[in-house]
């Protein structure tokens, strides 16, 4: 599962993702460009509209709850000033973008990464990049496992020249490319001396377009890096500004005060759309959400009673309180992206609402109906809550619609919201009884969605963090387990989706979790101000703030 550093109220992506020649200068001046929140973008600077309950001066991109989250890039998405080896392109799975790597390769049946290294790139201070960098932050990671969020495995690393790394796998790892050359790399001049998990890196300096400026507890500005690697960009500059919900976003690109954000917007026709001919939403398909159980709490450790709840509801209504489409396959790929990884006996079994099938499984497991129109077993009635920050909006519309859609299936379900700093906490530790808002995005192929979300192999008990927020139901299942171990070591393609298609039965048998709906990456801009934003005419990448899209930025 991905972490709530990664939420979908926010349009954001799971793991990693967010080059072409570009051209131009025309930077405007930043002298003068306040920092105030209501403040208009000017010349060059774009507004971002961002969320966060608490902006503080911390650019660690391996901490949560950051300054740096709020540009929409951590670990798993970079960089604004942090960059990643390669960015991995969510919109056209496959098409990624050599970064720090311009060039990669595997070899001894996927268990050695060679990767070949941009050269010229220097550190916002002036100290010259290499291949010691990416070693030191990958070490880095080995050494200190709370920082490692993406569950980056590797045996070693090799320096063999200034340009070139490779990375040894104790076992094939080809699977998991996007989250091994996602990960921000640091500088060692200045990182070797800190402690990952509690530096706060209030003057980062990194590899990026985008260097910090100025910075207040409602925004920052992030400064064209005239001296980057690339071409630099053509807008001056990128102010992040702090908001508190999702409604509060989108009231600042409706007024004009934020240029671009990564936001879920009600009736975007209506609210923002029409109200301007330069405004611009665009939410394209991104991988698969619903409701996501602990599964050492009862009810939902009942594998009847998450039958009927997935009978019993309309995910054509569950999604539309939010604009997502209803997830349709039962193994909960995301579809018709995933159509050639589904197995044989699944390619035409979809979801499909029957209260009255919800009923009978209740009966059928023993659940007799109570006086007050629930069901109950052993004097304990059938009630469990969802947890999920308070501020969005778009999972709090889709879970006000499951109240009354369980409700009339027999099952009490409530809401229990907490705050964005929190929900982490709750999840990894197991202290909930349902989420909402761990969004499986389209990894390189279709074992790495399962892997996310119900490989044994990531079983915590409760009380004991999930270092990297996979497997957070606490699925254990001695088969699946094997299966997940066995994947990395196939030889060929029909191995492994032999493989996949007896993870996706278990899945299917035992539904560890619920898919209700598959949702976007959603991005909202103003072309007012800059052009060459993606499109679903020009969909070259993700239109949620990021660098690739930022590089491409033309002012007006």
């Amino acid at each position: 599962m991905t972490t709530w550093q990664l939420p979908t109220a926010s349009g954001l992506t799971r793991r990693g993702a967010i080059l072409g020649a570009l051209a131009g200068a025309g930077s405007l001046a930043l002298a003068g460009c306040g920092t105030s929140s209501g403040s208009k973008s000017s010349g060059g600077v774009l507004n971002v509209a961002g969320q966060s309950d608490n902006l503080t001066r911390v650019f660690n991109p391996f901490l949560p709850n950051t300054a740096q989250g709020l540009t929409y890039t951590n670990q798993s998405s970079g960089g604004f000033i942090y960059e990643p080896l390669v960015q991995i392109n969510s919109v056209n799975i496959g098409d990624d973008l050599p970064w720090l790597a311009k060039s990669w390769k595997w070899s001894n049946n996927n268990k050695t990464l060679t990767l070949e290294l941009q050269s010229g790139v220097k550190w916002t201070d002036g100290k010259p990049f290499s291949a010691d960098d990416v070693a030191f932050t990958y070490n880095l990671l080995k050494k200190y496992p709370a920082v490692n969020v993406a569950g980056i495995v590797f045996d070693t690393i090799t320096v063999n020249s200034p340009t070139e790394v490779v990375l040894d796998f104790k076992e094939g790892s080809e699977q998991f490319f996007a989250n091994i050359v996602s990960a921000p790399i640091v500088s060692q001049h200045l990182w070797a001396s800190e402690d990952p998990t509690k530096y706060t890196d209030e003057n980062p300096v990194g590899t990026g377009p985008f260097k910090l400026s100025t910075f207040s507890p409602q925004s920052f500005l992030l400064a064209r890096n005239d001296d980057y690697w690339q071409t630099p960009a053509a807008i001056s500059g990128l102010r992040f500004i702090a908001y508190s919900d999702n409604e509060s976003m989108t009231n600042a690109l409706v007024g004009g005060s934020a240029d671009w954000g990564g936001t879920y917007i009600a009736d975007a026709q209506k609210t923002y759309l029409d109200r301007s001919a330069n405004n611009h939403y665009w939410a394209p398909l991104a991988g698969t959400d619903g409701l996501i159980p602990n599964l050492e709490r009862w009810p939902l450790s009942d594998l009847a009673v998450r039958q009927a709840i997935s009978a019993g509801i309309d995910r054509t209504q569950v999604g539309a309180a939010s604009g997502s489409p209803p997830c349709t396959s039962v193994t909960g790929l995301p579809m018709p992206a995933y159509t050639s990884f589904i197995a044989p006996q699944y390619k035409n079994a979809n979801f499909t609402q029957d209260t009255a099938k919800a009923k009978q499984i209740m009966t059928g497991a023993g659940y007799t109906m109570g006086s007050d129109g629930y069901y109950q077993k052993g004097g304990k009635r059938v009630e469990f809550s969802v947890s999920f920050p308070s501020s969005y909006t778009d999972i709090a519309s889709r879970c006000q619609v499951l109240v009354s859609q369980l409700k009339t299936i027999g099952i009490k379900f409530n809401i229990a919201t907490t705050t964005v700093n929190d929900i982490n906490t709750l999840t990894a530790t197991g202290d909930f009884d349902s989420t909402m808002g761990y969004p499986v995005s389209p990894p390189p192929d279709a074992f790495e969605f399962f892997q996310n979300t119900m490989d044994p192999n990531t079983y915590y008990p409760i009380g004991q963090a999930t270092p990297t927020y996979e497997n957070i139901e606490r699925f254990q299942n001695a088969e699946a387990k094997a299966l997940f171990q066995q994947y990395p070591n196939a030889t060929s393609d029909a191995e492994r989706q032999q493989i996949l298609n007896q993870i996706e039965t278990i899945f299917v048998e035992n539904l560890p979790w619920i898919p209700i709906f598959y949702w976007g990456s959603y991005g909202n801009w103003s072309t007012a101000k800059a052009t060459g934003f993606p499109t679903p005419q020009d969909p070259y990448f993700s239109p949620v703030p990021n660098p690739v899209v930022a590089l491409r930025l033309k002012p007006v």
